[in-house]
């Protein structure tokens, strides 16, 4: 009787199971990264609320308390006769698209009464908390910017970075650069253009915006989003322009053709009765009308002999002088050079070096290299100087969490990024696990410590206890990045220990106790503890991804969880 052979597993089912592996963790990355934006967006509404007077003083000791908001979402910091020392200016949420190693950073900017910069200090971070705790405590960096001009500081490019902290500092750094990047607000007028103000020129008006990079024109536009014109407001330009007691704030209009359409006087700290008669003068109001801004600029209201509004004299003469210094300010805001677009991909030497390795790992890992030992050593060598003690550059739980809540940093991490898509495309795509084989820094120490000749297994049942560890880890994870929980990841793996400048005893004791293991049994970390790993396995093309495992429960379980906290708003 012959005996009956197994049935041949169908390649199509495989392929089906291993597809659907692939589309739970695409759905796990967009989960967080859309839980991440709607709590980000929740916070942004009360980001100007929630700056304490504790924070304002850590740039102004002598703060009582914080006065207005500016026009620019910054607030008014007061001494205790009410008078203003500063303003304070987060970098958050306009740049929190900026990302270090594994998050964006929100950066408190200070600046003095003369809008000099006077400090920054660090609000909060989904970064790494060694790395942001190596960046605070460098004191040359966090007054790299003290006394800059706002647009000083806006087009700055030489930045140093923190040593062990490169991309977090560059991602601070940066930040404050792009948050700086719009029109100065004005200390003695704070508050934005109304609408209000800017229907008494534009009866359609709906909204008025200030876009970056205009020159301080504010841009009007319908209830549809048509632009019905600019404004340019005096202020700050004329902050210093005095009447009879006071400067006065105040709006012109310009029509789509760039001519001036009408002018309106707002607040002011000159003489009320004199203002009003400016206000009601319509002669007045109407006296630079069809003049193009460029023209304004080069006013001389002496030649020009412009008389002023009877009774008011003074006061009406220095809105002229403001007019004109408002309009100088907006012309040469717009005479300066562009500032030069960043590129797509900022390539430094330790990208080129990481880039290097990469293609190294893949011409060993997929040839008979990786098995010629006067090769391997040496690269096992390398991959754990450069790529960990060096570079710092190792896939790990909190980069990657970052990443899919703020977005891949492209261009100031070039090198990390090819590195995470080597580490996930091979698996993907072949039976080889790449990174941790060939790239992997704490991987490789393993490697060669593991023992020769007496291993060491642990029982059974040992095994499928331990063998839970990276799954639970990785269910501690999405529980986290959902929850917005303030732990932080990089405790859970040894990858920051290789950063020794910064690491915490918490990364230090796995990487240790890790490597304990591992020299008594065979790549122990690597098999019953790294939850990096136990994924980039789960995700590997091999001859049992046909077979259903308690993993893909797990990865089902996961996505439902994540499902859940979305659906619970």
């Amino acid at each position: 009787m012959s005996r009956r052979l197994p049935a041949r597993p169908s390649p199509w089912k495989g392929r089906a199971i291993h597809s659907g592996r692939i589309l739970l963790f695409c759905a796990a990355i967009l989960l967080i990264h859309w839980q991440h934006a709607r709590v980000r967006s929740a916070a942004s509404q009360t980001s100007g609320a929630e700056l304490s007077l504790e924070e304002a003083r850590s740039l102004f000791p002598a703060a009582v308390g914080l006065g207005d908001a500016t026009a620019d979402g910054g607030r008014q910091v007061l001494d205790d006769s009410g008078e203003t020392l500063g303003t304070l200016l987060q970098t958050s949420p306009q740049a929190d698209h900026i990302v270090g190693f594994s998050g964006p950073t929100n950066v408190l900017i200070g600046f003095d009464s003369d809008g000099r910069i006077a400090g920054l200090h660090v609000l909060s971070s989904g970064d790494t908390k060694d790395h942001v705790r190596q960046v605070v405590e460098d004191d040359s960096f966090m007054r790299s910017f003290d006394g800059m001009t706002r647009e000083a500081a806006s087009r700055r490019s030489d930045i140093d970075a923190v040593s062990g902290a490169t991309l977090t500092s560059l991602a601070m750094a940066e930040s404050v650069i792009h948050r700086l990047g719009g029109a100065q607000p004005s200390l003695r007028f704070p508050d934005p253009v109304s609408v209000e103000m800017a229907e008494k020129l534009f009866p359609e008006a709906a909204d008025v915006v200030l876009p970056e990079a205009t020159g301080g024109l504010w841009s009007v536009r319908d209830a549809r989003g048509k632009d019905l014109g600019t404004l340019v407001r005096l202020s700050p330009a004329a902050d210093n322009i005095v009447g009879y007691q006071g400067p006065t704030d105040g709006i012109l209009g310009l029509g789509p053709d760039g001519a001036v359409i009408g002018l309106v006087v707002g607040e002011t700290y000159d003489n009320e009765p004199y203002i009003d008669y400016v206000r009601d003068e319509k002669y007045f109001l109407n006296l630079f009308n069809e003049k193009p801004l460029a023209e304004l600029a080069q006013l001389d209201p002496y030649e020009e002999q412009i008389e002023g509004v009877s009774g008011a004299t003074m006061t009406s003469l220095a809105v002229v002088d403001g007019i004109v210094a408002a309009a100088k300010e907006a012309e040469r805001i717009r005479s300066l050079p562009e500032p030069e677009e960043p590129p797509l991909v900022d390539l430094r030497t330790r990208d080129i070096g990481t880039a290097a390795v990469v293609l190294g790992g893949l011409l060993i890992g997929f040839t008979r290299l990786r098995g010629v030992w006067w090769i391997r050593l040496p690269w096992l060598l390398l991959v754990i100087g450069y790529l960990g003690f060096i570079n710092g550059d190792m896939v790990s739980q909190a980069m990657l969490v970052g990443w899919a809540q703020s977005g891949v940093p492209w261009r100031s991490a070039a090198g990390l990024v090819l590195l995470t898509v080597a580490a996930f495309i091979v698996p993907f795509t072949s039976r080889t696990n790449l990174y941790c084989s060939h790239l992997c820094p704490h991987g490789a120490v393993q490697q060669l410590i593991r023992p020769r000749k007496r291993r060491r297994h642990p029982p059974r049942r040992v095994i499928r206890v331990v063998a839970l560890i990276p799954g639970l880890l990785l269910a501690w994870v999405m529980i986290v990045a959902m929850g917005h929980l303030p732990f932080s990841l990089v405790d859970i793996e040894p990858f920051d220990a290789y950063v020794f400048r910064i690491a915490g005893w918490a990364t230090i004791t796995v990487a240790v106790v890790g490597l304990i293991a591992s020299a008594f049994v065979p790549m122990a970390y690597c098999r019953y503890g790294c939850p990096t790993g136990a994924l980039l396995d789960w995700l590997r093309l091999n001859a049992r991804s046909d077979r259903l495992t308690w993993r893909d429960g797990l990865a089902v379980g996961l996505v439902l969880l994540a499902l859940g906290y979305v659906l619970a708003g």
